[in-house]
């Protein structure tokens, strides 16, 4: 008796998450976006629209939503939520939520997106499928080294995200090729952002802000420590340059969510996870910040301002 009141309740607090959706649909669809980031709330807009599309509208399936605070235990507790009120998939935004959901359920379809590198974070399992958020490293790197000579870049990144450190990898191997030495700033918390980021540009010339939700959410205090200290910062994730950062080479959100919709229409009508391939990001946009480069003193080249898909003036 007390094990059903308590599922009674938890679906109570689900359905007042869900908003506006149908509490009585035939389908229901559990999302977690990680810090409510702007990224993933584009995403999540194009999510709903491409579901709908492919017949899976507010009469058919009930989306709940809950956006926990970016650490494992946040992660963990939203994913118990769904399992508890047997959702019939589980949507993840970021690497952090889709490491959580795979590790607390192996019987509900999970597809996540905004997963930096799938393979190396484990979290494509027999019940899991999802969309790579993967960009070139290299790529970024060789245009910040070409509007401005970079030595030493502050790497801010989350352990606990794994995605996020493998960001940093890449940082590390491809830096060493283009005479890049990465200083490691390791944030789990608002806190560590803004209590070891300071200390770790003292002795960097750039700074990199992975697509760790801790360290997107802190995004614009990071970009206005290292502009006091003329730095530019630079990053993988959508979002950043309108926060003020001098270049983002990122996988479009739009896109991301649009992806993840059509895998969970899949599911919705019965296929397994299994059987459903990982796709890879196909819109990348280069984006960069004029008005930053300005402030900052530099000159972006004519091949920089050619290659970008975005130029914020």
């Amino acid at each position: 008796m007390l094990q059903k009141l308590e599922k009674i309740l938890l679906v109570t607090v689900l359905v007042l998450l869900a908003g506006q959706t149908n509490a009585w649909a035939e389908k229901s669809v559990g999302v977690i976006m990680s810090g409510d980031l702007s990224r993933y709330q584009e995403a999540h807009k194009a999510f709903v629209s491409a579901l709908s599309r492919a017949g899976y509208d507010q009469g058919k399936v009930t989306i709940y939503v809950q956006t926990p605070n970016p650490d494992l235990m946040s992660w963990t507790n939203a994913v118990r939520k769904f399992v508890g009120v047997g959702v019939d998939c589980i949507v993840t935004y970021g690497g952090g939520a889709a490491m959580a959901a795979v590790k607390e359920t192996t019987s509900i379809p999970i597809v996540f997106s905004f997963v930096y590198n799938p393979g190396a974070c484990g979290v494509k399992k027999q019940n899991s499928t999802g969309v790579s958020a993967r960009v070139p490293m290299i790529t970024l790197l060789k245009t910040l080294k070409s509007i401005k000579p970079c030595s030493k870049l502050a790497v801010v990144y989350n352990p606990d995200e794994t995605d996020s450190v493998a960001q940093l990898d890449e940082a590390e191997k491809n830096g060493a090729g283009l005479g890049i030495q990465i200083i490691e700033v390791s944030v789990k918390t608002s806190a560590d952002v803004k209590g070891r980021v300071p200390r770790a540009l003292e002795t960097s010339d750039s700074v990199f802000i992975s697509n760790s939700a801790v360290a997107c959410r802190e995004a614009g205090g990071i970009i206005a420590s290292a502009s006091k200290r003329s730095q530019p910062a630079i990053s993988q994730a959508s979002g950043m340059t309108e926060k003020g950062a001098l270049i983002a080479l990122a996988p479009s959100a739009s896109e991301q969510g649009e992806i993840a919709a059509a895998q969970v229409a899949r599911v919705l009508r019965g296929d397994p996870p299994s059987g459903i391939a990982l796709e890879n990001a196909r819109k990348v946009d280069l984006v960069l910040n004029l008005k930053a480069a300005n402030a900052l003193g530099l000159k972006v080249p004519f091949d920089v301002l050619n290659a970008a898909t975005k130029v914020i003036k």
